[in-house]
């Protein structure tokens, strides 16, 4: 599966609490549509985003 090293937006803390995600599979859309210059590094205390999950279980 392509992973790639955990990363968040730095929009997220604008979202509602529930929503916010951090990313760590490069084939997975909503992350991919983050530009590289609004990624934070790390997961910054947010749950794994449910496509990563996804793409992760299905070893894609």
């Amino acid at each position: 599966m392509p992973m790639t090293p955990n990363f968040y937006s730095v929009n997220e803390a604008k979202k509602p609490e529930g929503n916010r995600v951090h990313h760590d599979n490069s084939a997975c859309p909503p992350g991919r549509d983050i530009p590289a210059n609004e990624r934070l590094d790390g997961r910054g205390g947010y749950r794994l985003c449910d496509d990563c999950k996804r793409l992760n279980s299905e070893g894609k």
